[in-house]
C-alpha cells in the first residue's frame, strides 16, 4: 500500500500558484534543511509567472510568502527543484534535494534615487523604480551588506507566517528546528552550511546572493527553533 502524503493545513494555499509538474522534480527526497529566500519582486504572482515559464528550467521553491502573510505552496514539499544555484559542494544537487525552499516576497536592496529625489528605489529600470520615501524609516533598514546600504523590510505578517510555516515543516519532516550561530547567519560558508541541518538562508550558500539579507529578523524564528520538534505522525 503506497505511503499517504499528509495534506497541507488549511492556512496554506495549494491551488492558486500550483506549478505544472514540468517545473519541478516529482521525486521525493528526505529533508533536513529549510532555506529562506527573498524574491527580489513585489508580488508572489510575479515569481510564479517566472517559474512556470518553459524556459525557466525547474528553478522554484515549494513555498512563497506574500507581503500580507499569505502562504502559497507551488509544489509538494517532499519533491524538489533547483533553488540554490550552487556549482560546487553540491554533487547531484544534493543540497537542493535535501532542502525545502521558502521565498519571501521582498524587493531586496534599495538605492537612493539617482536623480536626487526623496525616494529609495529598487532594481527595475536600473534602480529607478520607487519603493518608499527616505523619511519612511519603518520600510527599510540601513546596513552595509554585500555592496548595498539599504534593504526593504519584511512585514510583521510575513515574519509570523514564515515562523508558522517553518514550525509546521520541521514537525512534518523531522527537520531539526535549529538556527545557525548568530555570527554565521550573514556569511557565506558552504563548508559549514553544506553539513548544516536546520534553518538557513540563500546568502549562506552563495556570496553573490543577498537573501534574506539584513532586514530579516532571525529572532522571529526563535519560538520555532527553541527545541528539536518531534516528527508529526
Amino acid at each position: 500500500m503506497p505511503e499517504q502524503v499528509p495534506q497541507a493545513p488549511p492556512w496554506i494555499d495549494t491551488e492558486t500558484f500550483r506549478l505544472p509538474d514540468s517545473c519541478f522534480f516529482r521525486q521525493s527526497a528526505p529533508k533536513n534543511l529549510i532555506v529562506l529566500h527573498a524574491t527580489a519582486s513585489s508580488t508572489a504572482r510575479s515569481v510564479y509567472e517566472t517559474w512556470k515559464s518553459p524556459a525557466n528550467g525547474r528553478v522554484a521553491t515549494a513555498y512563497v510568502v506574500e507581503r500580507d502573510g499569505r502562504i502559497f505552496q507551488t509544489f509538494p514539499p517532499e519533491c524538489w527543484a533547483y533553488h540554490l544555484g550552487m556549482r560546487e559542494r553540491n554533487p547531484g544537487h544534493y543540497n537542493d534535494r535535501r532542502s525545502i525552499g521558502i521565498e519571501i516576497v521582498n524587493p531586496g536592496p534599495l538605492r537612493p534615487d539617482p536623480d536626487g529625489g526623496d525616494t529609495l528605489n529598487w532594481w527595475p529600470k536600473n534602480f529607478r523604480e520607487p519603493w518608499c520615501r527616505a523619511s519612511e524609516t519603518k520600510k527599510y533598514v540601513r546596513r552595509d551588506y554585500r555592496g548595498y546600504k539599504f534593504y526593504a523590510t519584511y512585514t510583521p505578517e510575513q515574519q509570523e507566517a514564515v515562523r508558522r510555516l517553518v514550525e509546521h515543516l520541521c514537525r512534518r519532516f523531522g527537520i531539526p528546528a535549529l538556527l545557525p550561530p548568530a555570527e554565521r547567519r550573514p556569511v557565506c560558508d558552504p563548508a559549514f552550511f553544506c553539513r548544516f541541518e536546520g534553518i538557513a538562508a540563500h546568502q549562506n550558500f552563495r556570496s553573490d546572493k543577498l537573501d534574506v539579507g539584513p532586514a530579516w529578523s532571525w529572532d522571529s524564528l526563535l519560538p520555532a527553533a527553541a527545541q528539536k520538534l518531534p516528527k508529526a505522525a
